[in-house]
C-alpha cells in the first residue's frame, strides 16, 4: 500500500505544491479558493469536488483534503486551456469539527448563494462563459445553483456540467438526486448542460445505466442535453465510488477535461 501511494503521488507532482489562493466574500463569511489564472482568458470554470466537497485549503493554497478528486486534480488542465480556473472549498458554516460537514448543504440556498458569490467575483475577471463542472456529489451542487440562482444573471452559472452524477429520476430513487434537487422539473435547469460519464462506472449512486432515463427526462424539456461517455483508462485501484476507479475517469484526464474544454469553447 505505501508503494502505490509513491507511485500514485508521482502521477500527480503538481499537487506538491501551493497554488495561488483568493477568499470570496458570501453570507458574512470568507470562501476560500484555488485560483488559476492564464494571460488571456476565454472564460471560468469552477470546479466542484465530490465526497463531502471539503478541501481544508490553508492560507498559502494548499488543497490538504480531496486532493486526488478528478476535479481537484486535473486543475492545471484547464488553466493550460485558457479559463480561469477555481476550485473552491466549502464555507466555514459548512463544516463540523475537525473533518465532517453539515448534512445535505449540497441542496441549500445558502450554498447556492456561495457559487452565487462565486460567479460574480469571476465576471470581475473575465467575459463569460463561467461554467460550472462538478463531479460526483459535486454535481448535485451545480445543479442546485442553477435551479436556485434565477433571480440574478450575474451569479448565475451560464452552463453546466455534470460528471459522474447523481442522476437518479423519480421520487423513489434513494438519497439526494439531481432530480430531487430540481423538484422533477427539468425546466430548472435551463442553462446549456453537458454530461459526462465513463461506461464501466459501477458505483450504485453514478451508475451508466442512470443516463437513459436522466436523458429522456432532461430532453422531454425541449432542451438539447451534451452528452460524452468514456471507456476504458486505467485499472481500477480504489473502491468503484472514489478517484481511482473508472468513476473517477482514471487514467483519462486529459480526455475528460478536452472534452469539458471544448464543451465550453462551443458556448
Amino acid at each position: 500500500m505505501r508503494l502505490l501511494l509513491i507511485c500514485i503521488a508521482c502521477m500527480f507532482t503538481d499537487f506538491a505544491l501551493a497554488d495561488p489562493v483568493v477568499e470570496i466574500e458570501s453570507r458574512g463569511q470568507k470562501v476560500r479558493a484555488v485560483l488559476l489564472k492564464p494571460a488571456n482568458p476565454k472564460g471560468a470554470v469552477i470546479l466542484l469536488a465530490g465526497g463531502d466537497g471539503r478541501l481544508d485549503i490553508t492560507p498559502d493554497g494548499e488543497i490538504t483534503r480531496l486532493r486526488f478528486n478528478q476535479l481537484v486534480r486535473t486543475r492545471a488542465l484547464y488553466e493550460r486551456s485558457g479559463y480561469v480556473t477555481l476550485v473552491p472549498d466549502i464555507a466555514p458554516g459548512f463544516k463540523v469539527g475537525a473533518a465532517g460537514v453539515v448534512d445535505l448543504y449540497r441542496a441549500s440556498r445558502a450554498f447556492a448563494q456561495d457559487i452565487g458569490a462565486m460567479v460574480k467575483y469571476l465576471r470581475g475577471i473575465t467575459p463569460r462563459p463561467i461554467v460550472a463542472v462538478g463531479t460526483s456529489r459535486g454535481s448535485l451542487s451545480v445543479a442546485n445553483a442553477v435551479a436556485k440562482l434565477t433571480g440574478d444573471g450575474n451569479q448565475r452559472p451560464d452552463a453546466a456540467v455534470l460528471t459522474s452524477a447523481f442522476l437518479n429520476v423519480g421520487a423513489s430513487a434513494p438519497g439526494l438526486t439531481i432530480w430531487k434537487i430540481a423538484s422533477g422539473n427539468a425546466q430548472a435547469l435551463d442553462v446549456p448542460t453537458m454530461l459526462a460519464w465513463h461506461v464501466a462506472d459501477t458505483c450504485p449512486y453514478t451508475s451508466a445505466a442512470t443516463v437513459s432515463a436522466f436523458r429522456t427526462w432532461y430532453q422531454g424539456s425541449g432542451r438539447k442535453l451534451m452528452e460524452k461517455s468514456f471507456s476504458g483508462g486505467r485499472p481500477a485501484e480504489s473502491e468503484p465510488c472514489e478517484a481511482f476507479a473508472p468513476h473517477g475517469f482514471y487514467g483519462l484526464d486529459p480526455e475528460v477535461a478536452g472534452a469539458i474544454t471544448g464543451f465550453v469553447a462551443g458556448l
